[in-house]
């Protein structure tokens, strides 16, 4: 089960993530670390961009709990885990920031997506996870969660005024809480993830339009 915002349907992942290091074939922890990445991809890019248009991102903010490298999972109703050697090749904040610049500036809806805080921009998207971790209760079903919090402000002469804002949930059912399994759904969940963002953006743009 997937819910972003709005209740949407997913089937299980029965397969394990590839192109990353991971446990063992039964499972296994090692004593060697593993490393793995989120990464999505739009796809094609889009065939129009809007002209002037500039969007400044934010480094996505991370929630205290999940800020760490290694990997989460909740084990009680207020219990987390860190999984040991499972840890993600870079920083989430670095990740996640990477990921939604690439995306949107594939959408077209912006002229130009950029990060750097000394260039102009018309707009801001600031951007926090508020939930990121493998679901291990044992009166739940296995999931990869992940929940993000968008902030879409207008920038004029050095000030910012609110234009957007939306928090969207994703949970992944997935077939047992490992690493590679939780990765995984979390790659699948991003990308729908980013795909309901971009349209609420364009519907927001649309209803803006003369």
């Amino acid at each position: 089960m997937r819910t972003i915002s709005k209740v949407i349907w997913l089937l299980v992942i029965p397969y394990l993530l590839t192109g990353c290091f991971g446990m063992g074939s039964k499972g296994e922890e090692s004593d060697e670390p593993h490393y793995y990445v989120i990464d999505v991809d739009r796809g094609s890019v889009a065939s129009q961009f809007d002209k002037n248009r500039v969007l400044r991102i934010k480094p996505v903010r991370v929630t205290s709990q999940y800020r760490s490298k290694t990997l989460m999972f909740r084990v009680g109703e207020a219990e987390y885990q860190p999984q040991g050697q499972h840890q993600f090749f870079s920083e989430p904040q670095e990740m996640f920031t990477e990921q939604l610049r690439r995306w949107l500036q594939k959408s077209g809806l912006f002229s130009q997506v950029i990060t750097d805080e000394e260039a102009p921009a018309d707009m801001v998207l600031e951007t926090a996870i508020t939930a990121l971790y493998g679901d291990q209760r044992e009166q739940f079903s296995p999931q990869a969660v992940l929940e993000m919090q968008f902030f879409l402000m207008a920038v004029d002469k050095g000030h910012t005024t609110p234009l957007f804002q939306t928090g969207l949930r994703i949970d992944i059912d997935i077939e047992q809480t490992t690493p590679v399994n939780t990765v995984k759904g979390w790659s699948q969940g991003l990308e729908e993830l980013l795909s309901t963002v971009e349209d609420d953006f364009r519907a927001y743009f649309s209803k803006r339009s003369p």
